[in-house]
């Protein structure tokens, strides 16, 4: 049973360390278009494009009802037409509903519509949260097939896209539309691409049953639907009071320390997309058990050492690098510390009831965390602004893990002191890590 674990853990870590090594190249992707905001387009349009991408976001959680995370469930369990054909047509009904419930809107209350729409951005939103849809279509399927290197890959090249097109159009016209731009073009290859990958993966072109497995999707996709919805609103809800409270160049600070801080994610990231993969094609409730508390150790500590340098580094540093307008960025990575570390283990545990098809248990963690995202954004925000904003945040993700972590302890029966690190914990992982590395190189 041990060499079988090992044997199963070391297969995990090749695809951790892919999948952690494009989360980094990604991140320096995104620093560096984060730099060129802060520098060349301002607070107020980071401002701007951080609603924009929100909207989006808010969007997708709608599509992911029959195109979203249970794909990744059910790509192991039936065929890939059943589950293209509902996903394709969920999101092209979606979008008209949304434009006939919008369009009259615009007209009967622009000013209201314009604290969550940026006003000229709207018809951008739309179209890009329906490529983005056709995107996380394909990402989900291909994570459900393990094929994660592909998935790496394609994930890198759409983000790359974004920094080589957005580079040159920032530079002569400093707009954020700049940015919308290269999200078109990014986008919209890979949306294109990812479609050659899955669609001749398809083993029978048969439609039959489709109806009955976008009931079972959707039954799995409700309470991931909600759960999402709510995690969202626990991270981002906050966007929308400080922009009645601060106004749009405070949500671009803000938004530029959420993204330095929540950066560090890709660990956890990285772990918890190869064990989603793992736990979800896997029926062993022991190992998934194992796994995760193994797991859980290492995306923690590594998230702590990553967050520690992010708060040595001297604030006078960030205002040179992000321009003098974002002096107050490292407020805000104090202030998410503790919950960016929670959030670390929120993302571990999240994928394990995901994985064994529990998606209510963190549909109930973030009930927990919203409610305290609501009472401590109207108490914390006008007080004290973006720093009120980062601390909701952090009292809202370190709820929501506990909740997650009472029903893990419970469900398993884990002790205590299980979740310690010892130094047999460094040892085992530094072996495998060398192991893997060494085979590499002989190859």
């Amino acid at each position: 049973m041990f060499f079988t674990f090992v044997n199963q853990f070391e297969g995990m870590l090749k695809k951790i360390a892919g999948t952690a090594g494009t989360r980094i190249i990604n991140a320096v992707f995104t620093l560096s278009i984060l730099g060129l905001f802060t520098n060349y387009v301002g607070s107020r349009g980071l401002g701007i494009i951080g609603l924009v991408v929100l909207d989006i976001t808010i969007l997708q959680l709608f599509f992911d009802l029959l195109a979203g995370n249970p794909l990744v469930y059910f790509s192991s369990r039936t065929s890939l037409t059943q589950l293209l054909f509902p996903a394709y047509s969920w999101i092209v009904l979606l979008t008209v509903v949304v434009l006939l419930i919008f369009l009259p809107f615009q007209h009967f209350d622009p000013t209201l519509l314009a604290y969550v729409v940026p006003k000229g951005y709207g018809h951008h939103i739309l179209f890009l949260a329906v490529i983005n849809g056709l995107n996380q279509v394909h990402y989900n399927l291909l994570i459900g097939q393990g094929r994660i290197k592909v998935y790496n890959i394609l994930f890198t090249i759409q983000i790359g896209l974004v920094l080589a097109i957005f580079t040159p159009l920032v530079l002569a016209n400093g707009s954020p539309i700049d940015y919308i731009d290269a999200l078109y073009v990014s986008w919209g290859i890979c949306a294109i691409v990812g479609f050659l990958l899955i669609f001749p993966q398809r083993k029978s072109k048969s439609m039959k049953g489709w109806k009955d497995v976008s009931k079972e999707v959707l039954r799995f996709g409700k309470l991931s639907f909600a759960a999402n919805i709510l995690h969202l609103g626990n991270k981002r809800l906050s966007f929308y009071f400080i922009k009645a409270y601060a106004g749009l160049p405070s949500l671009g600070i803000y938004n530029a320390g959420a993204q330095l801080t929540e950066g560090v994610r890709i660990i956890g990231q990285s772990i918890s997309l190869v064990q989603y993969s793992v736990i979800s094609g896997s029926r062993d409730k022991s190992y998934a058990r194992t796994i995760t508390l193994q797991l859980m150790k290492i995306s923690v500590f590594l998230t702590f050492i990553a967050l520690l340098v992010l708060l040595l580094i001297p604030t006078d540093i960030y205002g040179i690098i992000l321009s003098k307008d974002f002096g107050q960025v490292k407020q805000i990575i104090v202030a998410l510390f503790p919950g960016v570390l929670a959030l670390s283990a929120n993302t571990i545990f999240s994928h394990y009831f995901s994985g064994l098809g529990q998606p209510e248990v963190n549909l109930r963690s973030n009930v927990a965390g919203f409610v305290v995202t609501i009472l401590f954004a109207l108490l914390l925000i006008p007080l004290f602004g973006i720093t009120g904003a980062a601390a909701t945040a952090s009292l809202s993700y370190f709820t929501s893990a506990a909740y997650q972590y009472i029903v893990f302890k419970k469900q398993t029966g884990t002790k205590a002191h299980e979740w310690l690190i010892y130094k047999a914990d460094f040892r085992a992982f530094r072996t495998l890590v060398v192991e893997y590395f060494q085979k590499r190189a002989s190859k």
